[in-house]
């Protein structure tokens, strides 16, 4: 893609042509690249210039994240599920359960797709021939059962965290300078104690604490270097407090209460659903939690594309039921703007014992308690399991169990990125680029270490 300016983000709010829709839908991916094309070379509007170049960008990729045709996953539900029928793959498509795009006509499906099942639908999970398939997802419940228990008897839990994260360049452009970002903690948040330990190579450029979007940034040759890694440790408090719907204040805040185009928009659906969820409540503790229950009851938890594909998040998961932790965040943080509640966003790392992966997460402000958490995602979980007291906790709680990275949604890193991010949205395991061209997933691998976790007295 040619270089961009990160404003240029507002231009995904404009739709498509209908023409286009037709040929994105059915798959035809490179007859509609050639299509654009030949629109880019017309005279047309700023606006639908620079939206059709986005598109170009988008196009390219998302037939990537579909690589397993239907008789591959029709296999898959077959070796793992117990009594599989083939029609109910359809089923599930139908139901909007699973993940999938036309290509060529053809229904392509993600390569997450078991691991979605698994996660969301219990009814399978039941089925499945291998009970150990979700060992780690019972580990996990009673760890947060167990630090829910914990923080709600003392009022507080803290655990120290040191960690290890990295890139592996493995597309090489001999003798070209390579740029990367590499995510660290926020330190004006429920982080304490950060020391940045080691860096591989030396960094060229390291944001200060309350960066929304925190970096350490690293400039070198290619043929120098191919690894770059972080090392870092940090201590996370996660501090207890009973909220009474009586001491709410009747004068509230009203920052972060703004429309971010091209996702936290209030479009008509979503300012009817507003309306629809909260009724005539005036009590902004309330409304939060008559959101939050209405998502966590009514959005499933789903892996989804790359966010930079999807024109609107947030009416995304509202249309189709269904979402990511960070789609569900950002339904969240859309719906309580609009009803008057300043929202934002918080993102990182979720690190546990057992396993370490993105995650994301959302705040609200409510006086006279100040910034307090909600996450949908892990909610809802707890709600489909039955976990009343978990579900109840994520509305206003959260764990210690996180590296948070990111305050602000859409927000530009410093320094800027020339070429279009890999997430321009969010920065939870980094950036890179040359200078001639950005990288993306397939250019490089990821390293996520938990180099040590333990409980502290705090």
């Amino acid at each position: 893609m040619e270089k961009y300016e990160f404003d240029d983000l507002k231009y995904l709010e404009i739709p498509l042509p209908e023409e286009l829709l037709k040929l994105k839908w059915y798959g035809s991916f490179e007859r509609m690249n050639r299509v654009i094309k030949a629109k880019l070379a017309k005279d047309i509007p700023l606006a639908l210039k620079k939206r059709l170049i986005h598109e170009l960008e988008i196009i390219r990729r998302m037939p990537n994240e579909y690589p397993l045709t239907y008789k591959e996953v029709l296999k898959i539900c077959h070796d793992n599920f117990i009594d599989f029928r083939d029609e109910e793959l359809e089923q599930l498509q139908d139901q909007n359960a699973v993940e999938w795009i036309f290509i060529e006509g053809k229904p392509c499906f993600r390569s997450d797709f078991f691991d979605n099942i698994i996660k969301t639908r219990n009814d399978y999970v039941k089925r499945l021939k291998d009970q150990g398939k979700v060992e780690s997802r019972e580990a996990n419940f009673t760890l947060l059962n167990d630090a829910i228990s914990e923080i709600k008897e003392k009022g507080k839990l803290a655990y120290h965290f040191h960690l290890k994260t990295g890139m592996k360049i493995k597309t090489i452009n001999s003798n070209k300078k390579i740029k990367v970002h590499l995510p660290l903690p926020l330190e004006n948040c429920q982080i304490n104690n950060f020391k940045l330990l080691k860096t591989v190579p030396k960094y060229k450029y390291l944001n200060s604490g309350d960066h929304p979007q925190r970096t350490i940034y690293f400039e070198d040759n290619i043929d120098d270097t191919k690894e770059f890694y972080v090392e870092y440790k940090y201590d996370n408090i996660m501090e207890y407090q009973e909220l009474d719907f009586s001491k709410v204040l009747n004068n509230q805040p009203k920052f972060y209460l703004h429309e971010q185009a091209p996702h936290i928009v209030f479009t008509p659906y979503l300012k009817s659903l507003a309306k629809e969820i909260i009724k005539d409540e005036t009590n902004n503790l309330i409304k939060a939690k008559l959101i939050y229950e209405y998502i966590t009851t009514h959005i499933t938890y789903s892996f989804v594309r790359n966010y930079y594909t999807i024109p609107n998040i947030p009416e995304y998961a509202a249309l189709g039921g269904k979402g990511d932790c960070g789609v569900q965040a950002l339904l969240f943080i859309t719906l309580c703007r609009y009803v008057g509640i300043p929202a934002r966003w918080q993102a990182g790392l979720y690190v546990t014992p057992y396993d370490i992966g993105n995650h994301d997460w959302a705040r609200f402000y409510v006086a006279p308690y100040g910034w307090l958490y909600a996450d949908c995602s892990f909610g809802g979980s707890a709600y489909r399991n039955g976990d009343k007291e978990r579900w109840q906790y994520y509305f206003g709680h959260l764990d210690p169990f996180r590296m948070p990275a990111n305050s602000d949604y859409q927000f530009d890193l410093y320094p800027t990125k020339n070429f279009i991010r890999q997430d321009p949205y969010d920065n939870q395991t980094g950036e890179a680029e040359y200078e001639d061209r950005g990288l993306y997933l397939s250019d490089y691998d990821l390293h996520l270490e938990v180099m040590e976790i333990k409980k502290i007295n705090y």
